[in-house]
């Protein structure tokens, strides 16, 4: 059974929200440089700003797209934030694919 990485906030963390936004930067890097590669990544709530124009995740999240992981940054989390688009990397996701993916895999929560 293959991995499913939820993340669900632009920063990795509670507190100093520039560390926790270098914190999400980090690991979306360090799981790129992982192996086996998760099969999913799913962006919801400001998690989704992770996947948009101008954040410095684009290209870590670009790396793991490359490499066969699948990117879902959640729809109506983007259009709540105005930057559907500007979703640079992935796709948008909806609840159903979310909820199959997280079904039927085991799922880490960052």
């Amino acid at each position: 059974m293959g991995k499913v990485i939820f993340i669900n906030s632009e920063n990795l963390g509670h507190g100093d929200d520039e560390l926790g936004s270098k914190l999400a930067g980090m690991f979306l890097y360090s799981l790129g440089q992982t192996e086996p590669k998760p099969d999913a990544v799913v962006l919801m709530n400001s998690g989704v700003r992770l996947a948009v124009e101008g954040s410095s995740a684009v290209e870590h999240l670009e790396a793991l797209a490359t490499a066969g992981t699948r990117v879902y940054a959640c729809g109506t989390c983007l259009d709540f934030f105005g930057v559907k688009e500007r979703l640079a990397v992935g796709e948008v996701g909806n609840m159903e694919t979310t909820a199959e993916l997280f079904m039927s895999h085991e799922v880490v929560t960052v």
